[in-house]
């Protein structure tokens, strides 16, 4: 059983989240999109999100700016999205859940442990954004989003080659079209000069990092880095995946976080 959207009133936002698996009984897991996507709806994280839930009982969060919380743009910055998440899990009663964050959903994830230790009992990164200054996205890059963000026609010929399903493709790409240009402002100058990677040797909790050989978007070498500033971090690379691994591979992902949280995580 999936939710209606749900809304969580914040200081400061409202955001939006669905539920799966609610009154299963299952341990909790906070799941978090990648940018310029959403948890809520969304039919690319469908899949992963429906095997998830078979072990999980799973909130899936639309982060400040995105989906069912794209109102929520007055004083979006990194850091307001990355507390948002250790509120979240404060409010909801979620503290000790297991994290599970795509692409920069996997940086907010690490960055709110390294802000706020102690919310999460262990983090699932899939291949996430870098935590240093190496492999960063051009801050140019975002002209693209700024200036064609409302182009849904346009913005498929960016994205589709990205996915291996084209129901996929249109998914991100209708998520784009409900984002503010003022977050793709605000975003990439911010995210190219925020470097954490320092801070990571705090987060004391077990992590699972799943790289793909083929992304495209973020380095192989950088993904290492990021996972070598863990001091407790399991890093697994799938030579035949790319950086929509969650969305291209669901089974595969899920199998991974799953043997994660029973080898390593669950008491």
């Amino acid at each position: 059983m999936v939710s209606e959207i749900r809304y969580a009133s914040l200081d400061g936002a409202r955001l939006g989240y669905q539920v799966h698996s609610e009154g299963s009984g299952k341990p909790n897991a906070i799941f978090a999109h990648g940018y310029s996507g959403r948890s809520t709806d969304m039919k690319a994280y469908e899949a992963i999100l429906r095997d998830l839930a078979e072990e999980f009982t799973v909130y899936a969060l639309d982060l400040r700016g995105h989906g069912a919380s794209a109102s929520e743009v007055e004083g979006w910055s990194i850091e307001a999205s990355t507390d948002d998440i250790a509120a979240f899990a404060t409010q909801l009663g979620l503290i000790g859940a297991l994290y599970i964050g795509h692409s920069f959903g996997g940086f907010t994830g690490m960055y709110c442990e390294a802000r706020h230790p102690g919310t999460f009992s262990a983090l699932c990164l899939i291949t996430p954004g870098a935590a240093g200054n190496s492999g960063r996205l051009d801050p140019a890059s975002g002209a693209v989003m700024i200036e064609h963000g409302k182009d849904h026609d346009f913005l498929m010929g960016v994205f589709a080659a990205s996915y291996k399903d084209i129901a996929a493709a249109v998914s991100h790409v209708d998520a784009i079209v409900e984002m503010d240009s003022l977050v793709h402002a605000t975003f990439f100058p911010s995210f190219s000069k925020l470097n954490v990677l320092d801070q990571l040797a705090k987060v004391e909790i077990p992590v699972l990092l799943l790289a793909g050989a083929q992304d495209s978007v973020i380095q192989l070498s950088t993904l290492h880095e990021t996972a070598l500033a863990f001091p407790n971090c399991k890093e697994v690379v799938f030579t035949t995946e790319g950086h929509a691994m969650p969305i291209d591979s669901p089974d595969l992902t899920a199998s991974e976080i799953v043997a994660f949280w029973k080898n390593n995580v669950r008491r």
